[in-house]
């Protein structure tokens, strides 16, 4: 495996100049900003690339955030923490102790979220506490099982589908067509008030750190007694003759731990398009999402997909210029993907991409035989 290893190198030093050969020696690659040969592009970029192409993440966290590039007001480990996370890379983090950490890096500590929620974290103070850690992160996964587990489900599971309560969630009429993406926690515990107001505080910054929305872009976000909202108001884009890019339209977190998140279509004048690469990337990116969230501590999950409305939808490829017809129908019925399987919480990290295209084969093949009936 290639193991990027990241932090600030002030601080750090020892630590960062002993960990290579022991990934070496554990017989692993080790990935480290020292160790770039000279590249025609920007180091923080060059660091980007290399977490992408990495098999895992190993954060070390010092007493220093490092240089705030202000292109995302963020350090450089920030940034590839948060390519880590939106990539659902394996990550460990690593935190020196005996250190008192600037006021960025104790922000940025926080930010991490949840430690218990399954990502290995350990305390080191000096170097041979760091390699012992280092090395327990390292056989955790070499030890891991695969991926995703599924096993079939008992009964039904019950999924809340946004559709019909669109206008009062300031989505537009009933009829306009989302695609939602609801994740069903099926051992894990209730939300308490407090874990809500948790969520509540998150959401937010997970939802910009995921890149579904700019930096900039206005969010609604609120609390009612059985679940947390998020709304993100429609952006009038372009002309009536261009091709409107899909975007997220709405995240709700219900107290009972079911997380439900919803994509507006890309779309043109003729219509909304329901495009499988666009639809597996968007619903890859929620179950990641609903893994940064989730405070269920729930094992086995359930997964459904739907559009909450037909009209004026055509299966197609978006980014393409403006059609000039298009096959579509005014039906307004939804369609649903319901959930017959449970998987494991892999597929809200490293497996989001294999259920997510799984779910968006069978919710194309349900639409087209829907469009036949």
């Amino acid at each position: 495996m290639k193991i990027f290893i990241s932090s600030v190198r002030n601080g750090l030093e020892a630590e960062r100049d002993a960990l290579p050969g022991l990934i070496m020696a554990m017989g692993h690659e080790p990935v480290r900003f020292e160790d770039f040969t000279a590249q025609p592009i920007p180091s923080r970029e060059a660091c980007i690339r290399a977490v992408e192409s990495s098999d895992a993440y190993l954060l070390l966290l010092g007493p220093h955030y490092g240089t705030i590039f202000p292109e995302t007001g963020r350090s450089a480990t920030h940034d590839e923490w948060t390519t880590a996370e939106r990539l659902g890379k394996p990550r460990f983090v690593l935190r020196k102790t005996g250190v008192e950490l600037d006021q960025p890096q104790q922000v940025f500590e926080r930010a991490l979220g949840d430690y218990g929620s399954g990502r290995f974290f350990k305390f080191f103070e000096t170097v041979a506490e760091a390699q012992q850690a280092a090395a327990g992160a390292i056989r955790s996964l070499e030890q891991s099982p695969g991926l995703l587990e599924f096993e079939p489900l008992d009964g039904i599971v019950d999924v809340a589908w946004l559709e019909g309560n669109n206008a009062n969630r300031g989505l537009g009429s009933s009829s306009d067509p989302l695609l939602e993406v609801h994740v069903v926690p099926l051992d894990g515990q209730p939300l308490s008030s407090r874990m809500l107001e948790q969520v509540l505080t998150g959401v937010p910054s997970h939802v910009r750190s995921a890149g579904l929305v700019s930096a900039t872009e206005a969010l609604d976000i609120d609390q009612a007694s059985d679940a947390v909202r998020l709304n993100v108001p429609p952006t009038a884009t372009g002309g009536w003759n261009t091709v409107r890019s899909g975007s997220l339209a709405t995240v709700r977190v219900s107290t009972d731990g079911q997380t439900a998140i919803a994509f507006r279509l890309p779309s043109d004048q003729m219509g909304q398009i329901l495009d499988s690469g666009d639809a597996t990337a968007r619903v890859a990116s929620a179950l990641r999402l609903v893994g940064q969230l989730d405070m269920t501590r729930a094992t086995k999950i359930a997964i459904g997909i739907g559009l909450s409305s037909k009209s004026m939808v055509t299966i197609g490829v978006a980014g393409q210029p403006p059609r000039n017809s298009a096959p579509m129908t005014m039906e307004s019925g939804p369609v649903h993907v319901l959930p017959d399987e449970s998987v494991s919480r892999a597929a809200l990290d490293r497996g989001a991409d294999e259920v997510a295209a799984t779910l968006v084969r069978s919710l194309i093949r349900n639409f087209t035989e829907s469009r036949q009936r």
